[in-house]
């Protein structure tokens, strides 16, 4: 493909992520706020803030190995995003329907909606594997995750916005409405991109449905996925309550809450460059060790005390550990997989489990103090300070022997996963890209 098409293809690409994480920030920083409006209980709250996150890493799995033609893959995302679209609009019209019916409609319009996503996943990779050089890989995803940071902080802030002024107003239920209607709009709007895109004579590498017998799992990577899977499941039960606390809690406003949220989202944008570079000098292994300890007890440090100013601090630190954590995480895992399809994705099916099992025992603990007085989204979090603390305290100290990568964190590959309360828009990485395990210096000098 000739270089100025090539260039014109992933910038086209690299844009679309911004109404990708526009459509993502507004719909999904307050599904758990609006489940709350739905008078969800702790079990309603686990589900909305789970399943849809799992659904997307579970459709993945499903979804290699569809039959999509190279020359077909630009219609195929077309349809796959405007069917999200159309799952994410009517997602406000809940609050016109009875309780429980609503939040059972809630439920189901999420994981719908987040499931079509994953869907896209392999597809929209084979098409960046085509489209963009190996030695453009690196400046690609640096400039679509900026894009992609940039959207989620405009949609989160404005979100609070629309919220706050239709409260005010007393229209409460018409401000969710118009929000994921506003969500589902833009999604589609970044259908109109792929036009700039040349169509390949060729996609990228050929993705298969991952096959157990397929997998070569080192003793590295499975004492990594062991501690991963054990944090990820203590880390989801306090996740669908931090909204919900500030809300019903602290009785914080939609306007005070968009801002603490958008606060670790800017906080990891400021902080990328520098945690690149200490990976870069040090490597992945003794940041993912530093920052697992700071990240356990995050949900603990919110209780200390219910000044909007201490929740404040306790956002910037918790943008600045997940920040460092979640790069380490990423480049852990392409490291000791080399970027194999079928071990992350494994990695990630089991991790969709824990993500559900996670906020499920939230739920039922914000149900069971709750019933007896006492506040059930704080009891969440001290269950959840135990359980992230006992993965650090077993394992993290033997999750060893990844080394330095050769290729650069400040240009690693990843793809937003989803946009968390605590620490902003949350990465993984890109596993159908095996070229980014492998990458020289010199390609990385190239891609300047």
């Amino acid at each position: 493909m000739e270089p100025r098409r090539a260039r014109r293809g992933a910038r086209a690409l690299a844009l679309e992520g911004v109404f990708e994480s526009l459509a993502r920030g507004l719909g999904e920083s307050y599904l758990a706020a609006f489940a709350l409006f739905l008078n969800a209980g702790g079990m309603a709250l686990a589900l909305v803030a789970s399943l849809h996150t799992a659904a997307a890493a579970i459709a993945q799995v499903f979804a290699h190995g569809l039959p999509v033609r190279p020359g077909s893959i630009r219609r195929f995302l077309s349809w796959i995003w405007s069917a999200q679209s159309l799952a994410l609009a009517p997602l406000g019209l809940c609050a016109f329907l009875s309780w429980p019916w609503s939040v059972a409609a809630l439920v189901l319009g999420a994981f719908v909606a987040w499931g079509l996503s994953g869907v896209a996943i392999p597809a929209w990779t084979s098409m960046v594997a085509g489209w963009v050089p190996r030695q453009r890989h690196g400046w690609f995803f640096a400039l679509r995750g900026m894009s992609q940071q940039i959207g989620v902080l405009s949609a989160i802030l404005g979100g609070s916005l629309l919220l706050s002024r239709m409260t005010e107003r007393g229209q409460e239920a018409l401000g969710f409405a118009l929000l994921f209607a506003c969500a589902g709009l833009i999604r589609v709007a970044g259908v109109f991109f792929l036009a700039a895109v040349p169509q390949p004579a060729a996609a990228g590498p050929g993705l298969e449905r991952p096959r157990l017998k397929d997998m070569r799992i080192s003793g590295r990577a499975r004492r990594l996925a062991f501690y991963l899977w054990g944090l990820h499941f203590g880390t989801n039960v306090a996740t669908p309550f931090f909204v919900p606390y500030m809300l019903s809690d602290l009785r914080f406003s939609y306007a005070r809450v968009g801002l603490l949220l958008a606060v670790p989202a800017l906080v990891k944008v400021l902080s990328a460059r520098w945690w690149g570079l200490v990976a870069d000098r040090y490597g992945p292994g003794p940041l993912l060790r530093l920052s697992g300890w700071q990240v356990a007890v995050i949900p603990i440090l919110w209780l200390l005390s219910a000044s909007p100013w201490w929740i404040l601090a306790c956002q910037i630190v918790s943008g600045l550990a997940w920040g460092a954590f979640e790069l380490a995480r990423a480049s852990s895992l392409l490291r000791v997989t080399d970027g194999r399809q079928q071990e992350v994705a494994l990695f990630n099916t089991v991790d969709g489990g824990m993500i559900i099992g996670g906020a499920l025992l939230g739920g039922a603990a914000v149900d069971l103090f709750g019933g007896l007085g006492w506040s059930g989204y704080g009891a969440a979090m001290v269950v959840s300070t135990v359980l992230r603390l006992l993965p650090a305290i077993i394992l993290l100290w033997r999750v060893r022997g990844i080394g330095r990568p050769s290729w650069s964190h400040r240009r690693m590959p990843v793809r937003a996963f989803t946009v968390r309360p605590t620490r902003g828009l949350s990465y993984r990485p890109l596993e159908d890209l095996p070229s980014a395990a492998t990458e020289t210096e010199d390609e990385q000098d190239g891609s300047e």
